[in-house]
């Protein structure tokens, strides 16, 4: 299995697409990031788990039910824990990947979090952008080593 650890804003929701909406219970996905993450999962195979603090407050099917409202369609496979503020989300990730059977690789998309000694597997984008071109090619490159 490949996983992806997915931040939402800086990552979806960019300064092209803050726009509050009821429908998405938050602000609204950016299309052409939404686009290059659903080039990213055809391409490989991976799920994502949400490492998001969008994910404080919501279930895992209400996290699924926005990203199918924004067109993403079963790959929300699960959550990072969440244990305070002053948790680095590298050692939220961690706690995941410790039970998690049949891993083939994983990467992080991100925009401004430390990740602590899984610094190597961040993929950074920017908030104004997203998941552009230039990050979905690597996305897809590391993923796809693995193999």
């Amino acid at each position: 299995m490949k996983l992806i650890f997915l931040d939402i804003d800086g990552v979806l929701v960019t300064t092209n697409s803050l726009i509050p909406s009821d429908k998405y219970f938050a602000h609204t996905f950016d299309k052409t990031c939404v686009q290059n993450l659903i080039e990213i999962l055809n391409a490989t195979g991976a799920k994502v788990v949400i490492s998001s603090s969008w994910r404080e407050g919501r279930t895992l099917a209400q996290l699924q039910s926005i990203f199918q409202s924004n067109g993403i369609e079963d790959c929300v496979i699960g959550l990072t824990p969440s244990f305070n503020d002053e948790t680095i989300r590298g050692t939220e990730i961690k706690a995941y990947l410790e039970g998690c059977n049949g891993l083939e690789c994983f990467v992080i998309i991100d925009d401004e979090e430390k990740m602590g000694d899984l610094e190597p597997f961040l993929i950074e984008t920017e908030f104004r952008t997203g998941i552009t071109e230039s990050v979905k090619d690597e996305v897809i490159s590391r993923l796809m080593k693995a193999n």
